[in-house]
């Protein structure tokens, strides 16, 4: 996996298990990018060295309106779903895996592992809820900052790859996370809720449906260098840029963008391996809190191959502000 954020600090590692972890689906446990030539961003000025210089205005062709997506939340009504991947929606994954450029590595055990944490797919049935339609941008967490409620995110104010204000906020802690939902009169969704929210009761491999399409959210790749501009973005875009990536409900930038913080913590067997979920359905399942795991993160960012972009898909992280990682919020519905 080629997560690391734009400093280049690299992720906590787990252990590699043997392919016998997972009977049946040639091992599978939560995988820490630990590859030294992996997720190493360029130079922050190296996307736009040798393009014209910019101007205040260009020439265009017609008629060209500019929209800001819609915002506020969804109501996401209640219903059952599988939470989870079963055997046959891991090899899936490899194999969508295998169309990188590092394709020939997604055999590895260490890539094959990284689906354990989506094991055991199992039923959950969830009560109404809201969602943001958007990530939360910039602008939108600094108003919470102007009031004090908000520990400033750790952006420098002139770097315009995660400054600008219409960019989802990034570089702020789960906790910073939590505060502004608080503030905002709601709460980070939980894991379970998340993943609800993507696949619907249909249980939709993306938000937007089970076929991957790489026009449809701002992704990376899973190569030497993870930036990937053939979606029109190196790093973070404005939210809502991909419309037609939405859900049916119209939830924006599930997939790509920057991942999200969920309310739970992933937890941790006593071989330091990530667990999966149990068998037994579910209903409303509380945040897990305990484990000796990281916060959870979903939906996958603009440095993550399509792999990671799928509605099941987990992923954790140990820094506690990083460049790929932002959040939305959820609330109860009264």
């Amino acid at each position: 996996m080629n997560l690391q954020d734009a400093s280049n600090v690299g992720r906590a590692e787990t252990k590699s298990p043997s392919c016998s972890a997972v009977p049946g689906v040639l091992a599978v446990f939560f995988f820490f990018s630990s590859d030294a030539n992996a997720g190493h961003p360029p130079r922050a000025d190296a996307w736009w060295t040798g393009l014209d210089p910019a101007t205040a205005s260009a020439p265009a062709e017609g008629v060209h309106v500019l929209r800001a997506p819609p915002r506020g939340r969804v109501r996401i009504p209640a219903g059952t779903f599988t939470m989870g991947s079963a055997p046959a929606e891991m090899v899936r994954a490899v194999k969508l895996c295998q169309r990188e450029i590092r394709g020939a590595r997604c055999t590895d055990p260490k890539i094959i592992a990284s689906l354990r944490a989506e094991g055991i797919a199992h039923p959950v049935t969830i009560s109404s809820f809201d969602m943001d339609r958007t990530e939360v941008t910039v602008a939108d967490y600094a108003q919470c900052v102007s009031t004090g409620a908000c520990a400033a995110a750790d952006i420098l104010p002139d770097d315009r790859r995660f400054a600008r204000p219409e960019l989802p906020v990034t570089h702020v802690r789960w906790e910073d996370a939590t505060a502004f939902c608080h503030w905002k009169g709601g709460r980070l969704p939980t894991e379970a809720e998340w993943e609800y929210a993507a696949r619907g009761p249909q249980g939709r491999a993306f938000p937007w449906g089970d076929v991957y399409n790489a026009h449809l959210a701002n992704h990376g790749a899973w190569a030497d260098d993870p930036t990937d501009a053939t979606d029109g973005f190196v790093w973070p875009a404005p939210v809502g840029s991909f419309p037609d990536g939405a859900t049916p409900l119209g939830l924006l930038d599930l997939a790509g963008n920057v991942a999200e913080w969920v309310a739970d913590v992933l937890p941790f067997d006593a071989d330091g391996l990530p667990q999966g979920y149990a068998a037994e359905p579910e209903t409303d399942p509380k945040p897990k809190a305990t484990g000796g795991g990281y916060h959870v993160v979903r939906g996958g960012s603009y440095g993550d191959a399509p792999m990671w972009l799928r509605s099941a898909a987990r992923d954790t992280t140990s820094l506690m502000r990083s460049a790929w990682v932002g959040f939305r919020c959820a609330a109860d519905v009264p």
